[in-house]
């Protein structure tokens, strides 16, 4: 794990100037200077904030808001690069120009029937797919707009009916 030199300068700027604020706030300087005729006494009388205690918590707080804000809207990449992350399976296949064989082999049952039978007729209509391929009308329909939605089929409206065809990226392959 690699952590930039200034993202570590920043943070202990963050500790020290919120050790001084709260050092700052919770125990203010305890002097009082009396004068009286003349003579100069000291009383100690605590919860007196002088000049000096007042510079110390406005510098104090402008270094933890400053740290604060860098660190928060700086990009960080080095703890991307420090992990290995296993690459991610994508549960949805989104063929390029795959073939249909290739593709074939990743669907499974009723995805499997549409494409074959898309691939061997041609673009047809839903009721037509209903019929050739013996899927309910619903579980086609279900089906259909999942595959649409992968970009496996295209659909579109003609007359009262949905055409559908397979998708441009697997005729490619044909």
């Amino acid at each position: 794990m690699k952590i930039e030199g200034k993202t570590v300068l920043v943070a202990a700027l963050l500790v020290l100037s919120a050790f001084m604020l709260a050092n700052k706030l919770l125990l203010p300087t305890t002097v009082q200077i009396m004068v009286q005729d003349g003579s100069t006494t000291l009383k100690e009388i605590p919860n007196l904030y002088t000049i000096k205690d007042c510079l110390i918590i406005a510098a104090s707080s402008f270094l933890l808001g400053a740290s604060i804000l860098y660190l928060l809207s700086a990009r960080h990449e080095t703890f991307d690069h420090a992990v290995a992350y296993p690459p991610v399976l994508d549960s949805n296949p989104e063929p390029e120009s795959e073939n249909v064989e290739n593709v074939l082999n990743i669907l499974k049952g009723n995805e499997q029937r549409i494409i074959r039978e898309l691939n061997d007729s041609g673009e047809m209509n839903q009721a037509e797919l209903t019929v050739r391929t013996e899927i309910p009308k619903s579980t086609l329909s279900r089906t259909l707009s999942d595959m649409e939605r992968r970009k496996l089929i295209v659909r579109y409206d003609n007359g009262m009916s949905k055409m559908v065809k397979l998708a441009d990226s697997l005729k490619k392959g044909r």
